[in-house]
C-alpha cells in the first residue's frame, strides 16, 4: 500500500514538473533594434511597449529592444522623447505563431504635429474623413473627367501650334509670343515634375480625393509598406505639399494647394 502511495505522488511531482516546461516551450522571443528615419542610425532611450498580457515595456538604453510572448497577435509601439515632448513615432504589427527567434526592426518617424483636440475639432474632422469615403466615387470620376480635360487642351494646343508654325508666316515676336504661352499651359500642368514618381503618386492620389484623405484610405492605394508610406508623408510634409493631423490613432492628409486646406487650420 506505502509503494502505491508513493508511485502515485511520484507520478503527481513529475506531471506537474511537466506544466512550466510545456508552457515555456510555447513562448517566442521577438527583438530588433530601433533606428533614426531619416540616418538609419540606432536611436537610444527610446520607450518600447507591446500590448502582451499582461502588457510589457521596456527602455531601450542603447538601441536594443527585447521580449518573450506567447503565439498571438501584437502591437509593438515605440516612442522617442525629448524632454517632455514626443519627438518620434512608430507602431508595428507582429502575429507570433510558434516559439522562436523573431527580428524586428523598428524605424522611427517624426511628429511634426502635436495638437490637443477639443470634442468639437474631432467630430469635423470624422466629418471630413466620412465625406471623403462616402464620395470616393465621385470623386474619382471628377478627376477622371479633369485627366480628360487637360489632355485635350494639351492635344489642342500643341495641334494649333504645329499648324501654326507650318501655314504662318508670323514675325518671330509672334513666334516667341506663342511658344511662351505653350510653355506656361504645359508648366501649370505639370506642377509635380519635380518629385520622384512614387511622390507624385501620392500627390496624384490626394488629389483625386478633393485634397484630403485618411492615411489608412492612403495605405490601401499604394503598394507601399505602412513604414514606407509614413516616411512618404513626412518627405511631403517637408516640402510644404502637404499637412497632416492627428486624429485619434490615425492621421488625415491634406493638401495644401486644396480649398479645403485652410478649414482645419482655423479651429485648431
Amino acid at each position: 500500500m506505502k509503494k502505491k502511495i508513493l508511485l502515485l505522488c511520484s507520478v503527481c511531482i513529475f506531471l506537474l514538473a511537466c506544466v512550466p516546461l510545456s508552457n515555456a516551450a510555447e513562448v517566442a522571443t521577438i527583438h530588433g533594434a530601433v533606428y533614426e528615419w531619416d540616418s538609419f542610425d540606432p536611436l537610444e532611450n527610446v520607450i518600447v511597449e507591446v500590448d502582451s498580457t499582461p502588457p510589457q515595456s521596456m527602455l531601450a538604453r542603447y538601441g536594443l529592444y527585447s521580449f518573450d510572448l506567447a503565439p498571438g497577435n501584437y502591437t509593438i509601439l515605440a516612442s522617442y522623447y525629448r524632454g517632455n515632448d514626443l519627438v518620434s513615432y512608430t507602431e508595428e504589427e507582429v502575429t507570433i505563431t510558434d516559439d522562436g527567434d523573431y527580428v524586428m526592426d523598428l524605424i522611427l518617424v517624426p511628429v511634426y504635429y502635436e495638437t490637443s483636440f477639443n470634442e468639437s475639432e474631432f467630430a469635423e474632422l470624422d466629418e471630413i474623413a466620412s465625406f471623403s469615403e462616402e464620395e470616393e466615387g465621385s470623386s474619382l470620376s471628377t478627376g477622371m473627367i479633369l485627366v480628360i480635360l487637360f489632355i485635350v487642351v494639351v492635344v489642342s494646343a500643341g495641334a494649333y501650334y504645329f499648324v501654326k508654325q507650318r501655314n504662318s508666316i508670323s514675325s518671330p515676336d509672334d513666334d516667341d509670343h506663342m511658344q511662351d504661352d505653350d510653355t506656361e499651359m504645359m508648366m501649370a500642368g505639370g506642377k509635380w515634375d519635380d518629385l520622384p514618381e512614387d511622390l507624385r503618386q501620392v500627390v496624384g492620389i490626394i488629389e483625386r480625393n478633393d485634397g484630403r484623405i485618411t492615411q489608412k484610405d492612403l495605405r490601401t492605394k499604394v503598394k507601399h509598406s505602412e513604414a514606407k508610406v509614413s516616411l512618404m508623408i513626412s518627405d511631403l510634409e517637408s516640402r510644404g505639399i502637404v499637412r497632416k493631423f492627428k486624429k485619434g490613432r490615425g492621421n488625415v492628409i491634406i493638401l495644401e494647394d486644396s480649398t479645403d486646406a485652410d478649414e482645419p487650420n482655423q479651429n485648431i
